[in-house]
Parts: structure tokens; sequence; C-alpha cells
């Protein structure tokens, strides 16, 4: 009984004390602009910078502490909506205009995500600070509402988050603070992204546009499989209800799959361990370790006796069976949620409060599945190795355009690709593209690039794009939707650059695994060497009034991109500088 008189009676000061501060800010800032947290679909910033709470608990010391907040997780925006802005990815503003103020980003919180007018739990956030904070300290957003607003509008699918004019004038309350950013744009940039988000900066004139860049370190290899991380009995598999037999050889690999759906290499070899028994049994794989920037993982399994650069990508989700439809899990593992541009189990992390997922395979992989991603590894011309794009990290960058749901914007360095012998194709760079994104007619997709090489003497070069999707693709390659052809005027000497676009229109959309079509129209680029005298203008050589066909449009699928020569030699691989993909 005491602690609840206890409890009202602060809540009642809190008010006192907050309330005619809120109050008076209304009343300055109301006329100035709408106090609604979403209008027509965006979510403005500025009106998650709203709400506050008060330390019930506080500390004299500094390093990790912890604050308590009496009032549950759950606050009120001036427009009513009631959300829960505590998160260990939601830097906080503590002590809000005071000579001990501090930006903190949380560690660990406890009971925040519960709402109550009468008995709230306690809402515990642990963080490292800088300074002592007692009872009665203000606690708000400590980027200006920016990561609340990309919070709620993720959980509720996706959106624009939109900052103006009056962002500026709240920025000194987060700028300059110990912990803060130095500056509104450092603020930006150091906000975690999200696919399904975007923030519209309007703050001058034109708007300037944020999506998420990847940085220019890739996503490492998981650590190679074990019998204890994979095989026959792991992870609750049983030995009767799949379709793999102890006598026979498989094997697995798993790749890491990043924040914006690219995946990362496939892990070193591993021989899944038979035990000459012929029954039938599923494979289970344990949830690799958490790694910068990964979310997810998707696994690879050669078919009996199969090389290592055959294995052929497990499918986690199902065949839609209507056109449009978004395919469901196929029960192999719990989906990360975090990103649905590829399928992939769970991966364990803490920026995005995501546990781990273990995997059973109980179906055969097929050879008209992609194979796995290795960026070293050679291709042949019956394999087309893909190399991977993903990233350890992401942040906002500025664009002219915002990003398209379901793809990577721009992706930059890529791994160099080996020294491709002539008429061997080389892929420089693989993107992934997320269900059913290119699966409507007239939808048209624009791949953009620039690649390198320290050493070829090439006189005819062809820049071709595949399409890698499930139930497809031909063993160990996709289907060629697209091939620029240039031959130079003079033998490229040594160093060598090559440019190019290509667009690809859906002519026939389809819910089958072979009834999509797509057309490749408008492709231009150049390639060259040192100088002009040996460019040589690219030419689209697939411009066919009926497309490419039997094409998986419904489920998730990669685009290869390949560099190809058919004279003179290489001596070095060749670099994809940068990809840039778009809807137009």
């Amino acid at each position: 009984m005491k602690r609840r008189i206890l409890i009202r009676a602060f809540l009642i000061l809190g008010f006192l004390v907050v309330g005619p501060i809120a109050k008076q800010a209304r009343a300055q800032q109301g006329a100035a602009y709408s106090q609604l947290a979403r209008v027509a679909g965006e979510f403005d910033a500025k009106n998650f910078n709203s709400w506050q709470a008060v330390a019930f608990s506080g500390f004299a010391g500094t390093g990790s502490q912890t604050l308590t907040v009496f009032q549950g997780g759950g606050v009120a925006l001036q427009d009513g909506t009631v959300f829960y802005p505590f998160n260990v990815n939601a830097p906080l503003l503590v002590d809000a205009g005071q000579t001990n103020g501090e930006v903190v980003t949380p560690t660990a919180i406890s009971g925040c995500q519960t709402y109550s007018q009468t008995e709230p739990p306690p809402c515990q956030i642990t963080a490292t600070f800088a300074n002592a904070h007692g009872r009665g300290a203000i606690i708000k957003s400590g980027t200006l509402g920016l990561q609340e607003a990309i919070n709620l509008a993720n959980s509720l699918g996706g959106g624009l988050v939109t900052m103006d004019r009056i962002t500026v004038n709240q920025a000194p309350s987060v700028v300059g603070q110990t912990g803060g950013p130095t500056s509104l744009n450092a603020l930006i940039t150091s906000l975690v992204a999200y696919p399904t988000i975007a923030v519209a900066d309007k703050r001058g004139a034109q708007v300037q546009y944020w999506s998420p860049l990847g940085g220019t370190t890739v996503l490492p290899a998981p650590a190679t499989l074990t019998s204890s991380t994979a095989g026959f009995g792991v992870a609750g598999a049983n030995f009767t209800g799949g379709a793999y037999t102890g006598s026979n050889t498989y094997i697995a690999c798993i790749a890491y799959v990043d924040v914006m759906g690219q995946e990362g290499n496939c892990s070193a070899t591993f021989t899944i361990a038979t035990s000459g028994v012929a029954t039938t049994d599923q494979i289970g794989f344990t949830a690799p370790a958490a790694s910068p920037g990964a979310v997810g993982y998707t696994i690879y399994i050669t078919l009996n006796g199969g090389a290592y650069v055959s294995a052929y990508k497990v499918p986690l989700v199902a065949q839609p069976t209507v056109s449009g439809a978004a395919p469901v899990s196929a029960g192999v593992c719990t989906l990360t949620a975090v990103e649905t541009i590829t399928p992939a189990c769970a991966v364990a992390n803490t920026t995005y409060g995501q546990s781990g997922a273990a995997a059973i395979v109980s179906a055969l992989t097929l050879n008209t599945s992609p194979i796995e991603p290795l960026a070293t590894q050679t291709s042949t011309t019956a394999i087309y190795v893909p190399n991977p794009g993903g990233r350890t990290t992401y942040t906002f960058a500025p664009g002219s355009h915002i990003g398209a749901t379901g793809m990577v914007a721009q992706e930059q360095l890529f791994t160099i690709g080996a020294a491709a012998a002539t008429v061997v194709p080389n892929v420089v760079g693989t993107i992934n593209l997320a269900p059913g994104v290119m699966n409507v007619v007239g939808k048209t997709l624009e791949i953009c690039g620039t690649m390198t090489t320290t050493a070829s003497t090439a006189t005819i070069v062809d820049v071709q794009f595949q399409w890698d999707a499930m139930g497809q693709n031909t063993a160990g390659k996709g289907v060629l939707i697209g091939d620029l052809t240039a031959t130079p005027s003079a033998a490229l000497a040594t160093t060598g650059h090559a440019t190019f676009c290509q667009d690809f229109t859906t002519t026939v959309a389809s819910a089958s695994a072979t009834g999509g079509t797509i057309l490749a129209g408008n492709g231009y680029g150049a390639v060259g060497g040192l100088t002009l005298l040996g460019a040589g203008a690219l030419s689209n050589s697939m411009a066919t009034v009926a497309g490419t066909g039997s094409l998986n449009l419904a489920v998730d699928a990669r685009i290869n991109v390949i560099y190809l020569h058919t004279t003179g030699t290489d001596g070095a691989g060749w670099t994809l500088q940068s990809l840039t993909a778009k809807l137009i």
C-alpha cells in the first residue's frame, strides 16, 4: 500500500513539474506545426521528440548504472499516440537542460514494454554514464525523435520518417552533449538502419532523402561447421522424418545475411558425418554465433556425393500459389523479421533485439536451386559462383531518391574476382532481391555499375546478367537475362575499365517457378583502357520482343553481374567498384 502511495505521489509530482513545461511548449509550438505523429503515412520525427519520462531512482556514481522509471515503458505523444521508446538501439538524453546532461545508449532494458495507468511495473534502463543522475532526472530522446520514429515505423511495416527546420531548432538539445553527436548530419548517419525505412530531410527547399548504404567491409564467412553444429540428430533433428540417408555423403555450409538482405560468403567445406545406416534422416543446424552486421543465415547442402562448389540453397519459404502473394515460411527455422529481402534463419543480434534460431532440414536440395556464394571461388562455364555483397555496417546516406523497398539501392566495392580465362565467366558482383519485387507486369529495374582491372588485353568484352532463383536454374547457374557486348577499337593495354547500365522490364508475371518473363532493353555502356583510343561501346545483344522466360519472379532472387572476355588474356581479376539498383 505504501509503495502504491509513493508511486502515485511521484507520478503526480512528475506531472506537476513536467506538465506545465509540456503545456507551455505545446502552446508555443502548437500553432506552428501539426502535432500528429503520423501524417499521410509519414512519421514526423519532431513529434516523437515531444515525449519525456522521469527517473524514479538515480545513482551517485558513473560507469555502468541503472535508472528506474516508474511509469512503465509507454509514453504519450502530443496527439495521444502511446508507444515504447526505450530500446537498446535508441540513445537517450538524460537530465535534459542540466549541466550534467548527457546522451547515452542503453545496453539493457527491462520492464519497458508495458503500460498501465494504475501501478505500472518499473522500467529499468542500464547504460554507461559519464555523469551521476538523481531522482527526478528528465529523460528524453537522444536522437530528436528520429530513432523512435524509425523503430515504430519499422514495427508497422516500414515507411518514411521526416524531419524539417523545427528539428534543426531542437538539435542543440543533443548536439554537443556528453556522448551526443557533433552535428545533425552526424546524428542521422548514427541512426540504426532498417531496409523498410528512409529519412526525408526537409530542412531546405529541396527534399534530401537518406537511405541505408553499406560500408566497405564485407560480411565474414561463418565458422566452419562441425559435427556438433550440423549433422544428423543435431538441434533436435530426428532419424525418421527426413530424406537424407546415413549411408550417403553430403557437404553443407551456411552464409550470413545482413540487415539489407545481402548474403556473405559461405562457410568452409564440411562433410556431414555419416552413420552408414540407410535411415531417412533430417539434418540439423545450430544457430551460428553472432557476427557484426549479421541478422540471419542461409543454408546450402550438396546432392549425394556432390562437390562443395555445388552446394544448393535450402528453400526457407514455400513457392506461392497466387501471383503477388508473399511466400510463407517452409518451417525449416524461425526466420528473421529484421529483414525480409532474403528469407534467412535468425541470428542473435543485440542491436535489433533478436535471438538465434536453429534449423532442421528434411527435404533434399535440388540442382535447380541457387548455389552457395563464394567471392574467391573461380567460376567455370558450367558453374557461375556468386560474388556476395553482404556488409557488416549500414548507415543512412544522402541521395536524390529513395531506395526501392526489397533491394539495396547502392553497393560499394565488391571483392576482386579471380583472373578469368578466355571464354570463362567471372561473377564480379551479386545482389539479392526480395520475393516478388519484379513480379508485376511493366515493372522496370535499372542496374548500373563500374568495374576495373589492372591487367587485361581483351578485345571482346561482355557484361552479362543472370536471374538466379529457386526452381528455374540449370545446375550451377542462373538464367541469362541480359548481355552487353563491346569490341574496343584496340586491345586493352593492361588497365581496363567498364561502365554499364541495363534496364529489365517484366512482361509476364507468375506465381510458378518458371512462369515469369523479363525483357532486357535500353542497355548501354563502354569498355576502354588508359585512353579513349581503345574504347568500345557496349551494345545490347539480347533486345528481343519476347524477352527471357522460365523465370521465378515470385520468391527471393539474385542478379549476378558477370564479366566475360572471348579474346585476349587477363592477368588479374576485375573489381566491381560500385553497383546501383533502382526501379524506374
